[in-house]
């Protein structure tokens, strides 16, 4: 089925601005809890939820139908590259790093996808201003892991698995790109339990059953990240993915940073340093050159 004309303009923007502003809200939250419970058990959980929204959604709207098989190898990929791996890595990460700065390292996650797309999507190279962006992007990362990244520090720690995220999430989006998977409820679905069966396999020998022992605020928040910040924003990115440039529907990277550090700000009472925002805003002017048309 033909997915439409690609978006630009408002058409595009408001999407960006929704999917970013979730994503980026999920941060603190992720920050909230990630001292509660294990992260394996918090992939786990997230997942879950994640998963029972797309479900009641889907039958309430009456989509629930078969046809999975087909799209089991989507589910797979994206669930390890768009799931279980960032899910885990994120909420390791934000045990040593804040969320805003978190937040901002994510942003270079368009830069990795320009970079990744050269050898497979040939009708989308970054060309030289893409070059020149990734060089900057992460001269700004440089900048917010800061100098405890010379002695190893928690930063670095925080720093570097948030990076690697990115890689992943960056590979997910290429994929789902050159695949041309659009967003079809089963890939949605199968995405989510995907991600949240094999955080929960993990979470048994390296935290036992005993990790998912919580109050219940922490699955309430759990509940909000699940279905407010994973489900909701990852059906409209796999939309988004279908209509857009890959580079164009990449730039949620620019939305998130500030929605991060105001919830980071209200929920935690962590202000970003001015380090953290001179990279900031290093890591964003390269992201905009890199992705920006001429």
């Amino acid at each position: 089925m033909n997915p439409g004309p690609m978006l630009t303009g408002p058409a595009l923007w408001w999407r960006l601005l929704v999917i970013g502003g979730l994503w980026g809200c999920s941060f603190p939250l992720l920050r909230l809890v990630a001292a509660e419970m294990s992260p394996f058990a918090l992939a786990a959980v997230r997942g879950g939820f994640a998963a029972l929204a797309v479900v009641a959604f889907l039958a309430a709207s009456g989509q629930l139908r078969g046809g999975y098989r087909r799209y089991l190898i989507p589910a797979l990929v994206l669930g390890t590259c768009n799931g279980w791996i960032p899910n885990l890595l994120t909420a390791f990460a934000l045990g040593h790093i804040e969320a805003a700065p978190a937040a901002l390292i994510h942003a270079s996650t368009p830069l990795l996808v320009a970079l990744i797309a050269v050898p497979v999507l040939r009708d989308e190279l970054p060309g030289w201003r893409g070059v020149a962006g990734l060089f900057l992007g992460f001269c700004g990362i440089a900048v917010i892991i800061g100098p405890d990244a010379l002695a190893g520090g928690a930063s670095l720690t925080g720093g570097v698995l948030i990076l690697v995220s990115c890689v992943s999430y960056a590979t997910g989006t290429v994929y789902a790109r050159k695949a041309r998977i659009g967003a079809a409820p089963q890939i949605v679905l199968g995405q989510q339990v995907v991600a949240g069966l094999v955080a929960g396999m993990l979470s048994m020998p390296f935290g036992g059953a005993e990790s998912y022992v919580q109050p219940g605020w922490v699955y309430g928040v759990l509940a909000v990240l699940g279905i407010a910040t994973s489900a909701l924003p990852l059906t409209m990115f796999l939309r988004l993915v279908a209509r857009a440039r890959v580079t164009d529907a990449a730039m949620v990277g620019y939305i998130q940073p500030p929605f991060a550090a105001g919830m980071g700000a209200l929920l935690l009472g962590e202000w970003p340093s001015v380090l953290v925002l001179a990279g900031g805003a290093v890591v964003l002017a390269g992201v905009w050159l890199g992705t920006s048309r001429r």
